[in-house]
């Protein structure tokens, strides 16, 4: 794949002395602003206390048969196991053989330990009725949806043969059984928070080099055997920000599909070129200018909180300083996942995406917080667990091979339940009146400002301080309680640099159209000097000609006057003295002819 990245003039182009002013008064206020945001954020966890993604320790599960861990869930203050035994170990298969009860500490309970869970009698006559119609039936999955427990066994070849059990969880940590008939509810989410747009033919732009406009903000083409990208409205050049061979160079414009999606600043693109299987997934920044493939969108993509990115299996985008990451996972699990669930933390500064392959049965977690703007190291795992008080447990994936010991990881997190938190004693002074979620909200907001001011001075662009101008006031309008000194008194860095971002901008446009101008003008000139300017003839106005044009000339020039006889005067001697002289006049004017002639 090849990338072409194009840029407006750097702010440099500005005059020198005024950008370096701006630029350094602009840094200045980021730099006052970060460090008030912290000073804040400080005082936020004093007041609200934080909880980090941290691993507490590593510890076994164990299972009374050699199996083959499916998943864990978090029933009340009990962890439920799903396995499978191996095949041909039991003549006929119990609930021992596939579901177990542990408390917090992994010790192993009796099967009534949650009433109504595994000792319903309801729950055991189905469970023996599947795995006697259905002898190969097989645990999937454990799955709580919507305060309903989901345990998904598959009974046949296809991936779609599947039986599932249901129960509903009670507020004291009991459940109760339902039915097996729990299909309609094993549904996934949609796996894009956003819909796809194709293009039309009302969207083609014909001309030289014909292309694809979308939205009027990107223009897409796939002829001339190149994927091409442009940010500019010109069929006169193929040239564009990103460019990157297809399979047939010959197609027209209409042959390829074409469709887009907006999420906040970026433009997510799905191409599919003529003859081609696969749909390429391009992502264009339209803060930074940039384009870059990330395929991994197409299977799933959510959209990251304040519209700061993207994530999708095995990586994530962000969208103010146009980093992009993909984490070194097997590629074969990472084209099975499939989104699953969101988990967020009661204020609002981290969130968990789940990702599942359905066959595999492995999970991926991607944890991101907001005020950092990063996704923590991901956890590949069998299956999780997550307790009221946010203690993670995670199932390790350690292969198919069966075993009495299961390695288990047991994590800090901040994904305490609303219940949990609500429980906790509220703060007291200016942090508890505005609340933690507020909080945490702005202080991200402001470290990112100060974050894309570092980030994008070595290669600005009109766009970059565009948008931060925007943001700027998008921050005062969003927070009240910015300006407040007991807060930290946000407000005064984030004002100056709202001014500077927007004196940047406006010098942008005056050098844009004075250097319009002077490149106007300078056509203007050279088309009138090329107007008067003329060759010269050779041998005159002091330019001499060839060497034998020269010798020629100077024979004209010394050539002596025609004789003619019979004429009287005009020969000093006299009739007499031309008497005397040969008649050889006639051959001399001959030759002075000839020689005026070659000239």
């Amino acid at each position: 794949m090849t990338t072409h990245t194009t840029e407006e003039p750097p702010a440099g182009s500005l005059d020198s002395g005024t950008y370096e002013v701006l630029r350094d008064r602009l840094g200045a206020q980021a730099a006052e602003l970060a460090r008030r945001a912290e000073e804040l954020d400080a005082r936020r966890i004093d007041t609200f206390g934080s909880m980090e993604l941290r691993l507490t320790g590593t510890e076994h599960l164990r299972t009374e048969s050699n199996s083959v861990p499916r998943d864990i869930v978090a029933v009340g203050d009990r962890l439920l196991l799903g396995h499978n035994v191996s095949p041909g170990l039991r003549a006929r298969t119990t609930v021992g053989d596939v579901f177990a009860l542990h408390d917090r500490e992994l010790n192993r309970l009796a099967e009534d330990a949650v009433p109504g869970l595994l000792d319903d009698p309801a729950f055991r006559g189905e469970f023996e009725a599947l795995h006697r119609y259905y002898q190969g039936a097989r645990l999937l999955r454990l799955r709580r949806v919507d305060g309903r427990l989901l345990a998904v066994f598959r009974t046949g070849d296809k991936a779609d043969d599947i039986r599932v059990l249901r129960w509903e969880l009670t507020a004291d940590g009991g459940a109760r059984f339902l039915d097996a008939r729990g299909e309609r509810d094993h549904v996934l989410p949609p796996s894009h928070d956003f819909e796809w747009t194709a293009a039309t033919r009302d969207d083609h732009v014909l001309g030289r080099h014909p292309h694809v406009s979308v939205g009027g903000e990107v223009f897409v083409s796939t002829v001339g055997g190149f994927l091409t990208v442009k940010t500019e409205d010109d069929t006169e050049t193929a040239e564009g920000i990103h460019s990157e061979p297809v399979v047939e160079p010959l197609q027209s414009l209409g042959d390829a599909e074409i469709e887009h999606a907006r999420v906040g600043p970026l433009v997510l693109l799905r191409i599919r070129p003529y003859k081609e299987e696969a749909y390429r997934h391009l992502v264009h920044n339209t803060v930074t200018g940039t384009v870059v493939r990330l395929d991994g969108i197409g299977q799933a993509c959510r959209r990251l909180p304040e519209d700061q990115g993207i994530v999708f299996p095995g990586g994530y985008y962000l969208t103010a300083s146009g980093t992009a990451r993909t984490f070194d996972i097997d590629a074969g699990l990472i084209g099975a996942l499939e989104f699953e669930r969101t988990v967020r933390s009661p204020n609002g500064e981290d969130v968990m995406f789940a990702f599942h392959a359905r066959l595999e049965g492995r999970s991926l977690l991607l944890p991101y917080n907001v005020i950092r703007k990063a996704v923590a190291t991901p956890l590949l795992c069998q299956g999780y667990a997550v307790f009221e008080d946010g203690t993670l447990l995670v199932l390790r994936a350690d292969g198919e091979e069966p075993g009495r010991v299961h390695p288990t990881q047991r994590w800090q997190s901040p994904f305490v339940s609303d219940t949990y938190a609500a429980a906790r004693p509220a703060g007291e002074g200016p942090l508890a009146v505005v609340g933690n979620a507020d909080l945490v909200r702005g202080i991200s907001d402001c470290l990112s400002l100060a974050r894309a001011v570092t980030e994008t001075q070595d290669s600005p662009t009109t766009g970059v301080y565009e948008a931060l101008f925007a943001v700027c006031a998008r921050a005062v309008d969003a927070y009240h309680w910015l300006d407040d000194p007991e807060l930290g008194d946000l407000g005064t860095p984030l004002a100056g640099m709202r001014a500077t971002a927007e004196q940047i901008v406006a010098e942008y446009e005056t050098v844009r159209d004075l250097t319009a101008q002077a490149a106007r003008a300078l056509d203007e000139a050279a088309a009138r000097i090329a107007g008067q300017v003329r060759r010269p003839r050779p041998g005159r106005t002091g330019v001499a000609g060839p060497p034998r044009v020269r010798r020629r000339d100077r024979a004209c020039r010394h050539a002596r006057p025609l004789l003619r006889p019979g004429r009287a005067g005009t020969d000093p001697g006299g009739p007499a003295a031309s008497a005397d002289r040969p008649a050889h006049g006639p051959r001399r004017e001959l030759r002075v002819h000839r020689l005026r002639g070659e000239q």
